[in-house]
């Protein structure tokens, strides 16, 4: 069996989606033949606006290995690289009708029709979220983590209300500076924003930190907070639970859904002040803290990332069946 994996990123902890393909790769490429086309593969432009176009040209212009059976590309946008004579499986890690309208705008749209053009060569399109897959009539992969890592690392000495993102509008950063002034003023609660680099204050720090030491903030954390406008099943709500740490999570639709999949792992809000009402409940060792973690650590379980890559061995299988 042989499968080309396309993702612009490959590789541990660079981004979501390129540690996912990382993920898969590692655990069944005793199973798959696998090709990769990534950035350091197939090259790109290091402009930021130009990055993803120019790796999408630039493997365009390269030649499918003719003994692929299965083209698995990583992101909608790279729809457009599927070849009629092969198996071709997409992807989603979200929803890119959803995200590509909170970034652009009216001018998604174009995107959104080349995409959804595209797409329609695609055997099966799967997707990480459970939301989405109901919505859009995608399959169900979750997505997935590494148990066994993070059993290994230590907590942190200190202990904060955690941000982990990238900065991006999705991620709603702003929200979570609002929460982090009200949790200090109300209960002396100072917060750590991880990914996002701003002028510090009294009551938040930022910074940049490997992975290892993320999760050992979380695993000494008051709780984790999700101000997303927009998820599929993020990476870091997995690395919490898997961590022992609580979660809360602004109640948008995708979020709803894990939350009632797995009852009482997280608390979700609708606004700040609900916000704070959470971060007060889980606060200080109680019976809401401990239920929380207990109910978290037992749904990410599901998630362990042996059993979704066999998921995902699972369904080359049926596709070269078919």
């Amino acid at each position: 069996m042989r499968v080309l994996l396309v993702n612009s990123i490959f590789g541990r902890r660079v981004s979501g989606s390129g540690h996912h393909v990382y993920t898969l790769w590692k655990y069944l490429q005793n199973k798959v033949e696998f090709g990769l086309w990534n950035v350091s593969s197939v090259g790109y432009i290091n402009i930021p606006k130009l990055k993803s176009i120019s790796f999408f040209l630039k493997a365009r212009m390269k030649r499918v290995p003719e003994d692929a059976d299965i083209i698995h590309v990583h992101n909608p946008k790279f729809a457009g690289l599927f070849e009629k004579d092969r198996k071709n499986l997409l992807t989603i890690h979200g929803d890119y009708y959803t995200e590509l309208k909170l970034e652009y705008g009216r001018f998604a749209m174009p995107i959104i029709w080349y995409i959804d053009r595209t797409a329609r060569k695609a055997d099966v399109i799967t997707t990480v979220s459970p939301h989405w897959s109901r919505i859009r009539g995608w399959k169900w992969v979750p997505n997935m983590i590494e148990l066994s890592e993070i059993r290994e690392i230590q907590p942190a000495d200190e202990s904060y209300l955690l941000f982990v993102g990238r900065d991006d509008p999705i991620k709603n950063y702003p929200m979570f500076r609002e929460i982090a002034k009200l949790a200090f003023r109300r209960f002396r609660i100072k917060s750590l924003a991880l990914g996002v680099i701003r002028k510090d204050a009294e009551y938040l720090r930022h910074a940049r930190v490997p992975w290892e030491q993320v999760i050992s903030y979380m695993k000494s954390a008051v709780a984790l907070v999700i101000t997303s406008k927009q998820e599929g099943l993020p990476t870091t709500l997995l690395e919490a639970w898997a961590s022992g740490c609580p979660v809360i999570a602004n109640g948008i639709p995708p979020l709803k859904v894990i939350h009632d999949m797995h009852k009482g792992a997280l608390l979700l809000f609708d606004d700040v002040n609900e916000a704070l009402l959470r971060i007060n409940l889980v606060s200080t060792v109680g019976d809401v803290r401990e239920i929380t973690v207990k109910k978290g650590y037992e749904a990410v379980k599901y998630f362990d990332a042996p059993k979704v890559a066999n998921q995902y061995y699972d369904l080359y299988r049926r596709l070269l069946s078919e």
